[in-house]
């Protein structure tokens, strides 16, 4: 039975998968982007977006739980990668989604196959900053929503005023139709005939 096996296994073995997991997650914090398979991408968006989730409660055993995630921030000689992702976290990905409730990363897939082994590709990073521009945009097109729910209470009112109008006779057109074909001629001089 496979009770609590979720997870890929990526064909490497469980420290591996642990370490390339951290790796992959540092890289897509430094860089807001990496190229991969789809495979691990879909993978590595749980990490991703758990350090984000967790950086935005904001207090230590977050921040304690992403070193756990991330590995040791212990400087031997120069500077810290964990320390230094952990600082980009905390300074531009919490204040870019401190108004969106999950979803951080965007799996894009690539046309071009990797030259060696033909695998599929795919870039994951995280959701681009809203610029002014686009900002505004997304409040016009709000607005036009709303817009367009009061067009459709005006397209009410004249359909209410339509069926006010029913019990008004309505004014006869001038010119009648003649019928078109030999058959319906034929059908009109038996009606006539019926008629007299």
């Amino acid at each position: 039975m496979k009770h609590a096996h979720t997870g890929r296994k990526l064909g490497v073995s469980a420290p591996h998968r642990r370490a390339m997991m951290r790796t992959m997650t540092l890289a897509i914090i430094e860089r807001d982007a990496i190229k991969t398979t789809p495979a691990r991408a879909k993978e590595l968006r749980w990490f991703a977006e758990r350090v984000v989730t967790l950086a935005k409660y904001g207090d230590v055993h977050s921040r304690r739980q992403i070193i756990s995630l991330l590995g040791s921030t212990e400087t031997t000689s120069g500077t810290n990668r964990v320390r230094s992702a952990i600082a980009h976290v905390y300074s531009n990905l919490v204040p870019r989604f401190k108004d969106r409730p999950g979803g951080y990363t965007q799996i894009l897939r690539l046309a071009k196959n990797r030259a060696g082994d033909n695998a599929e590709m795919c870039v994951i990073r995280y959701m681009p900053e809203l610029d002014e521009k686009a900002a505004k945009k997304d409040k016009d097109s709000k607005a036009k929503k709303t817009a367009k729910g009061a067009g459709k209470a005006d397209s009410k009112k004249k359909v209410e005023a339509a069926a006010s109008d029913k019990g008004k006779p309505r004014e006869k057109k001038a010119a009648s139709k003649e019928p078109e074909s030999p058959k319906d001629k034929v059908e009109t001089k038996s009606k006539k005939k019926d008629k007299e």
